[in-house]
């Protein structure tokens, strides 16, 4: 009897080591939790079941849901980013930025997933409905990766999850693996309507410059400050970087006004040595606006072919052109050389020639006069 305790003792200590240990632990059989996490806003969140109506208020969840076989009943639209063709279908919950949360609550969710500080404002009353929420950050490659681990947690296809990690990672490798080994130092602007702002390592385009090795150079300037911090024209002037790159959110034309009145107007942004060079980039909204999910390897091979690759062209394109205005090029030179010493050898000829000319006119007159 005292072992069989002992043994029963020791079952539950086990269970209850391995509900704890790391982020996220997963349980079955009773009324045990089925799942328990702690999300990108840390809040401990248990679910009692492996959950079959799930809706999406971030289209860039979606195809990271539909990789791991998950499905959803509801999602939020948006004009950015790319929806699953077999998810099109799928009832609408309002825009990303704006969810209709009576239409939401209507299709009777167990599970909403939702995305950090977007949509902070509608946890309570998903909760006060008795809705679970798990809130993601998929800013960086990292973020993105680790969403898909916990997607396969929650739909329970753990193994499908794990092979779309492998093949992230095998295709972001296959980019950077033929990068030149010369690192540039960049700055990543973030205009909008009312500011210009630059950011760091926790936003998708400065993910990717540091996948890329890229060295940010306001990146001392954000240190234990917000991804986004107000950007001057006398600190870009000193930093000087080798390549701008700008991202955007709203109106094209309120943008371009932004960067107008902020910099552009400015008579030292013509004398920046990259924008003489014509190294500033915008990096499209469809990669670099809202997270690229399973796209993440896209956006750092588009990073790479289009704006890398064009900027080593393009100082080749420089080089060149300096060497035939200045005549480095040793062939062009050779023949520089070589068609001044014929002219010099034509010219000593003729002077030669002309000189005995002289000479024997000058002898043709002695001789009549005599």
């Amino acid at each position: 009897m005292i072992l069989k305790k002992i043994a029963c003792g020791l079952l539950c200590a086990a269970m209850l080591l391995a509900a704890g240990c790391g982020g996220v632990g997963t349980q079955t059989g009773g009324d045990k939790a089925y799942l328990q996490l702690t999300d990108a806003a840390g809040r401990q969140v248990s679910l009692a079941k492996s959950h079959e109506r799930v809706v999406s208020l971030s289209p860039s969840y979606l195809s990271m849901i539909e990789a791991v076989g998950g499905t959803v009943v509801g999602r939020a639209s948006s004009k950015v980013g790319k929806i699953p063709e077999s998810m099109k279908s799928v009832p609408e919950v309002g825009m990303v930025y704006n969810i209709n949360m009576e239409a939401l609550v209507g299709l009777k969710p167990d599970l909403v997933l939702a995305s950090k500080n977007q949509h902070d404002k509608f946890i309570p009353m998903l909760q006060s409905n008795k809705i679970n929420v798990v809130e993601f950050d998929t800013q960086t490659f990292e973020d993105v990766k680790g969403t898909i681990k916990t997607l396969g947690d929650i739909y329970g296809t753990q193994d499908k999850a794990q092979k779309e990690n492998e093949l992230l990672d095998k295709q972001v490798a296959a980019v950077t693996g033929k990068l030149p080994k010369e690192k540039k130092r960049i700055v990543i602007m973030h205009a909008t309507a009312s500011a210009v702002t630059v950011e760091g390592s926790h936003s998708i385009a400065g993910c990717v410059s540091d996948i890329l090795g890229f060295e940010n150079v306001a990146a001392a300037a954000l240190k234990g400050k917000s991804n986004k911090t107000p950007y001057s024209m006398e600190t870009l002037v000193e930093q000087n970087p080798e390549i701008i790159f700008i991202t955007s959110m709203g109106k094209p034309e309120e943008i371009e006004n932004r960067l107008r009145t902020d910099f552009k107007n400015n008579p030292a942004w013509n004398s920046l040595p990259a924008v003489k060079a014509g190294r500033v980039y915008v990096l499209p909204e469809k990669l670099f606006l809202i997270n690229p999910g399973l796209r993440y390897p896209e956006a750092v091979s588009l990073w790479h072919s289009r704006f890398i690759r064009r900027s080593l062209l393009m100082e080749n394109k420089q080089s060149a052109e300096q060497t035939e205005h200045f005549g480095i090029g040793r062939t062009k030179w050779r023949i520089t050389i070589l068609v001044i010493f014929l002219f010099l050898a034509v010219l000593g000829s003729f002077l030669s020639l002309t000189k005995r000319l002289q000479h024997y006119q000058h002898q043709g007159d002695y001789r009549y006069s005599a």
